[in-house]
């Protein structure tokens, strides 16, 4: 896609947020092409969590590190065992991620919380040592609970509870699979994948559950929703073209377009903390590398 093309089609689609005299931009944050998953960026939009496949992909190891100081990603534990899916709480102090701990051949997915700093995460243990699969912990906008996929009632549903993982209520009640919730930024409703009606395709409810309405009603897989700071879009990742894209529709879903756009698998997307931008994870240049489509005014780039 030529850059006039880019230039073209992110004009029309943030139209309404754009300051005048911005353009967009691509920028480029890893580059050592092992998969990547989960690209988030803290609160004030200075750090950015993700994790990375590592030893032939055998291990799963969270990272954070600054995006203006090249070569500052570390390892946020030391951990053996895999670990991803971290979210930053909102005090920007402390992350929620998924830690695996292995029972024999199997793993028991949970999830903790630990200092933005590393150290030992604090997991959660809300399944009674049963193996179960607890996933993608997405922290509420009034910081006080998280909302999570799992499997400890055997089907995997959506769930919210407290930062310590106390006061579970579950959100959703169906046969199918209902994954990667994500809270609108007034934290009045949830949007997530589900495949009850057959395919993958995007839903929201109510905090409590109630109120479900279909979004996405597409021949493709419809997975992994990013609801922008200021609440009028959502990001989210489709093949109903053929290949995973990153894509942008409005809130109900109505009017989607293709955002990354390329002959590489795009996927995992998350917006930027200004809502100028969508940050994902990309095999455009290698495997899989983190980039953000953002825009910039010409007076303070490069500054």
């Amino acid at each position: 896609m030529s850059r006039a093309a880019v230039a073209g089609w992110l004009a029309a689609l943030f139209s309404l947020s754009m300051s005048p005299g911005e353009a967009p931009t691509l920028r480029r944050h890893t580059t050592d092409g092992l998969p990547k998953q989960r690209p988030a960026w803290s609160p004030d939009g200075k750090l950015l969590a993700f994790a990375r496949h590592e030893d032939g992909g055998l291990h799963i190891r969270q990272y954070v590190g600054e995006v203006d100081k090249p070569g500052s990603f570390r390892r946020l534990t030391q951990r053996k065992e895999p670990e991803y899916d971290a979210a930053f709480l909102t005090d920007g102090r402390s992350l929620l991620l998924v830690v695996v701990k292995l029972s024999g051949t199997q793993g028991n997915l949970d999830l903790a919380q630990v200092g933005v700093e590393g150290g030992e995460p604090k997991a959660w243990d809300i399944d009674g040592g049963k193996l179960s699969h607890q996933e993608w912990p997405s922290p509420s906008p009034d910081g006080k609970r998280t909302a999570f996929s799992s499997t400890h009632e055997r089907n995997q549903e959506i769930y919210t509870a407290d930062l310590d993982g106390k006061n579970i209520k579950r959100i959703t009640q169906n046969p199918g699979t209902d994954a990667h919730p994500c809270w609108t930024p007034d934290g009045q409703a949830l949007i997530f994948a589900t495949d009850r009606w057959g395919g993958l395709e995007l839903a929201r409810c109510a905090p409590d559950g109630s109120s479900l309405v279909r979004l996405t009603n597409s021949r493709g897989l419809d997975d992994y929703p990013a609801v922008s700071p200021d609440g009028r879009l959502i990001a989210f990742v489709s093949n109903r073209d053929g290949q995973f894209e990153v894509y942008v529709s409005n809130l109900d879903g109505s009017a989607p377009r293709n955002l990354s756009n390329h002959p590489g698998r795009d996927t995992l997307p998350t917006w930027t903390r200004d809502g100028k931008g969508v940050t994902f994870v990309s095999a455009r240049d290698t495997e899989a590398d983190i980039y953000t489509i953002s825009f910039e005014s010409p007076k303070t780039k490069g500054q």
